[in-house]
């Protein structure tokens, strides 16, 4: 942490000396004598001298001091979260053979630093993901017409046939665009994801050679949960759930029937690396491959049979077709076909990866030289990396470990020095020298520092300085898809990546902040009780960017409702919680609320609109500024973060308020160049006029269309000319027998 002198009184002596001379008056108008030979006005000018000193001498109190004040009343400072996320490591270019990565290996992301969190092998394959999807009713429809007309005369029509497209479930290309596929709405025909491990493009091994290297191998495989759209319940007792537990079932295709020429699957055993599983958070499970003979596939079926019942999915793309090695198919354990018995399960999920690992951005060193003594006082030294996690920090003087301190005017002094309190003749203690040998760090310059002598022992002059550590932690580790890209520590060939973004980095409390947050650390004790009390610790959340932050009234005995809303520039006028902001929230708020209470932590549903204003300009003002200032009124007052009666410096648009005509009416005529407001109309989200737009619970206004225009208020519902599309040349796959 910076060192910051504190300010806390900038007054000169003559400011002191005026602002009592000022005073005189107020509190003794008889006296009228205000020259230097005054008596009195030289008493003034004795204790202005006096107090110019002591403020003088107040702001020279050291950082040090402030730490043990906050020491005394028992507040520590928040120290910097590291970010957390997952990568995958993929054999892309390298020999034939599953090679087995240790942890704690680095991977970087330009010059942030992370470490893997977890050994994996890394088998030499590729692997994609499909889907079954469910055609939409008319699409149904006419497939069935066509199957009828090829095949009914010899098929059995008495069977349900349930159409599909074989549709790849590929890692998101930004933040933005994080997709997710849910086993549970009808989304796919299956209620599965089907993962088709694959020989490397461009490999020249057979398949059996690849199938005997992978065998026996545990394949890692990493699964997020749809980030969109979570709950999370913080239960009585400590508990986390967002919905009933349940697990998955992993099954690898044997490329063998049974008597009714049904594929035959053996079931995995998946070991999570987690007690919550896929289905809550971020989960990577270790599945252990079978023998070679107990995987393959189902190549050259008849037409009637590929992709159909429990077979795999079609594949139409030859080069991916040619290179498949086995089937590994997920599903909800706990009904038939993978479609959950219960219909408020929910399993949905926003990326599925093998190779996986977790990472923070935590970094180890080992072994820096970090000079050599010089026998002075107050010998200081700076690590390499920054900031450094002072708890990890270990140094060794001439091969000696050194203990770390906190206050270096703590420690006993190097030479051992008789306790006064005991009987003249007393020996010093032996252990006294041993505990001088101490030394302080400082978290963001990375300075080491050691003691005087008389406060701390001194290295020796020539004495060898090592110091192993670990350094990480910050906003910097917030990292976007694919930013991690290499580790000094790969394999030639090998490839690693993050097919999410890193999250939950964030930066120490300093001391100026602690000290600024002591009032609410002596109101509630760091304990979540009232409603202010969880609104300023939900405030307080590292690695969140928190926009803003509601209590519900009660309706439960017991239970608190939480509404919470990011900061999100790229859609402000919806902004909405993800899975990972819920649980970052979660995990801080866990520890400090009452145990017997239950916690509802969830974002805003939003209500859409739509708003069309016709106005008239004053003479002389320029129409285009006017028009696009009256937009922006209206977006900022219906704004969930800033919008409401004071925006746009409110707090968000308020729970329960209605949407009223006349409100927007009143924003549009504050508008600086706006002489009448002719007309204002509102559309709800199913394209029906209304005056009046009801709010209540959790939901808020979202403007999802705002047009201004001079005159009458435009039709916003009415059809609008699509732009030219643009023609893409598609070819015709050929019929085959």
């Amino acid at each position: 942490m910076a060192l910051v002198i504190p300010n806390l009184d900038d007054r000169t002596y003559s400011d002191i000396l005026n602002e009592a001379r000022a005073r005189i008056t107020v509190h003794n108008p008889e006296w009228t004598n205000f020259n230097d030979s005054d008596p009195g006005i030289t008493l003034l000018q004795l204790f202005s001298f006096m107090m110019e000193n002591l403020l003088f001498r107040s702001n020279l109190i050291p950082e040090r001091n402030h730490l043990k004040f906050l020491q005394m009343i028992g507040k520590s400072l928040r120290p910097a979260a590291a970010a957390q996320g997952v990568v995958t490591i993929t054999n892309e270019r390298g020999p034939l053979q599953t090679i087995t990565l240790p942890a704690n290996m680095p991977v970087l992301a330009g010059k942030v630093g992370f470490v893997t969190q977890n050994a994996l092998d890394v088998l030499p394959i590729e692997m994609r993901v499909f889907i079954r999807k469910s055609l939409d009713p008319q699409a149904q429809a006419a497939a069935q017409t066509i199957y009828t007309q090829l095949y009914g005369t010899f098929t059995d029509n008495s069977a349900n046939l349930d159409f599909y497209e074989t549709v790849p479930f590929d890692p998101p290309s930004t933040a933005a665009a994080i997709q997710a596929v849910s086993l549970t709405d009808g989304t796919t025909v299956d209620g599965s994801l089907w993962l088709a491990l694959l020989i490397r493009a461009g490999e020249n091994a057979q398949p059996r050679d690849v199938l005997k290297e992978i065998a026996g191998k545990t394949l890692t495989l990493g699964l997020m949960p749809s980030v969109e759209g979570a709950t999370r319940t913080l239960a009585p007792g400590g508990s986390t759930t967002s919905q009933p537990q349940t697990s998955l079932r992993y099954q690898i295709a044997t490329g063998n029937l049974d008597a009714t020429a049904v594929p035959i699957y053996a079931d995995l055993t998946g070991i999570p690396d987690n007690s919550v599983g896929p289905l809550q958070d971020l989960t990577l499970v270790q599945l252990t491959l079978p023998d070679a003979g107990a995987m393959g596939a189902w190549p050259n079926l008849p037409p009637l049979e590929d992709g159909t019942s429990d077979f795999p999915p079609t594949l139409e793309d030859t080069q991916v077709l040619n290179r498949l090695l086995t089937w590994i198919r997920i599903s909800l354990r706990d009904a038939p076909g993978g479609v959950a018995s219960a219909p408020f399960l929910k399993a949905s999920f926003s990326w599925a990866g093998i190779n996986a690992a977790r990472v923070t951005q935590r970094v180890q060193v080992i072994a820096e030289p970090l000079g050599t003594g010089s026998g002075d006082p107050d010998q200081a030294y700076t690590v390499v990396n920054r900031p450094v996690i002072p708890e990890t920090v270990q140094l060794a003087v001439n091969g000696e470990l050194w203990t770390r301190i906190d206050d270096l005017m703590a420690a006993p002094p190097e030479v051992p020095v008789t306790d006064p309190s005991l009987p003249p003749g007393s020996a010093p203690p032996a252990s006294q020298s041993s505990k001088s040998k101490v030394f302080a760090v400082d978290r963001e310059s990375g300075q080491i520092q050691f003691g005087t002598g008389l406060k701390g022992a001194r290295p020796p002059a020539g004495a060898q300085i090592v110091v192993s550590y670990a350094y990480g932690g910050g906003r910097a580790g917030n990292v976007g898809i694919g930013s991690i890209q290499n580790s000094p520590q790969l394999p030639a060939g090998f490839k690693v990546t993050n097919p999410l973004p890193t999250w939950a980095g964030d930066e120490g409390e300093s001391v100026t902040d602690a000290e600024r947050n002591i009032p609410l650390y002596l109101k509630n004790g760091r304990r979540a009780v009232s409603s202010q009390d969880f609104i300023d610790i939900v405030r307080r959340t590292p690695g969140i960017n928190l926009g803003r932050v509601e209590v519900l009234p009660v309706t439960d005995p017991g239970v608190v409702t939480l509404l919470v809303i990011p900061v999100d520039p790229q859609n402000p006028q919806g902004p909405t919680p993800n899975r990972l902001f819920l649980d970052s929230i979660c995990s801080y708020l866990e520890p400090r609320r009452l145990l017997t209470t239950e916690v509802i932590v969830d974002g805003p549903t939003y209500v859409g609109l739509s708003v069309s204003i016709g106005i008239d300009v004053m003479p002389g003002r320029d129409i285009a500024p006017v028009r696009e200032a009256v937009k922006q009124a209206i977006r900022d007052f219906l704004s969930p973060l800033s919008g409401g009666p004071n925006a746009p410096n409110g707090t968000g648009w308020p729970l329960s308020k209605a949407v009223e005509s006349v409100d927007l009416l009143v924003q549009t005529v504050r508008v600086n160049g706006v002489s009448r407001v002719r007309e204002i109309k509102m559309w709800d989200s199913t394209g029906a006029l209304q005056p009046r737009i009801e709010i209540s619970g959790l939901e808020l206004p979202r403007l999802d269309q705002v047009g201004v225009s001079l005159g009458s208020a435009d039709d916003l519902t009415a059809p609008q000319a699509l732009p030219p599309q643009k023609r893409v040349a598609v070819p015709v796959l050929p019929p085959e027998c």
